[in-house]
C-alpha cells in the first residue's frame, strides 16, 4: 500500500513538472508524445487501483451474503443429459427442485419429520440411497393425493 502512495505522489509531481516545462516551450504541437504517455500511465494507475480494491473485497469476503451460510445443496440426481433433481437445505426446510436448462421448479418442500437427516461430511452411497428412498416415498404420497 505504501508503494502505491509513493507511485501516486511521483506521478503527480512529474505531471506538474511537465506542465511547467511545456508552458516555457515555444513549440505549438497539439498532442505531444509525453501527453499520451502521461494519459496512458494515469489510466493504468486508475485500473490498477480499481482491481486492487476488487481483489481486497474478495479476499475479505465482503461479497458473501448472510443467507449463503444457511443454504446448501444436500444431494443431486441426474435424470438425463440436461435434467437433474436437487435437494437443497434452506434453514429448517428442504426443497426438492427439478432443474433443466431453461427452468427451475420446486417439486416438493420437506419440513419437520419429512426432512432427510444427512451428515454434513462427505456423501456416501447409503446417503444417496436414503435420498432415493425418500424421493420414492414422496412420489408415492403425491400419487395418492
Amino acid at each position: 500500500m505504501r508503494h502505491l502512495i509513493v507511485l501516486l505522489v511521483l506521478s503527480f509531481q512529474s505531471g506538474f513538472a511537465f506542465a511547467a516545462t511545456s508552458l516555457n516551450s515555444t513549440t505549438n504541437q497539439t498532442l505531444a508524445t509525453a501527453d499520451i504517455m502521461r494519459w496512458g500511465s494515469s489510466l493504468i494507475l486508475v485500473l490498477a487501483v480499481f482491481f486492487l480494491c476488487v481483489w481486497l473485497l474478495r479476499k475479505t469476503g465482503s461479497f458473501t451474503s448472510v443467507t449463503a451460510s444457511q443454504m446448501r445443496v444436500i444431494s443431486g440426481l441426474s435424470l438425463g443429459t440436461k435434467e437433474r433433481l436437487v435437494l437443497i437445505q434452506l434453514g429448517d426446510k428442504q426443497l426438492l427442485l427439478g432443474v433443466s436448462p431453461g427452468r427451475i421448479e420446486n417439486l416438493h418442500t420437506l419440513e419437520g419429520d419429512d426432512c432427510l437427516q444427512v451428515n454434513a461430511t462427505q456423501p456416501t452411497l447409503t446417503e444417496d440411497n436414503l435420498f432415493a428412498k425418500k424421493l420414492m416415498q414422496v412420489m408415492q404420497r403425491n400419487k395418492r393425493d
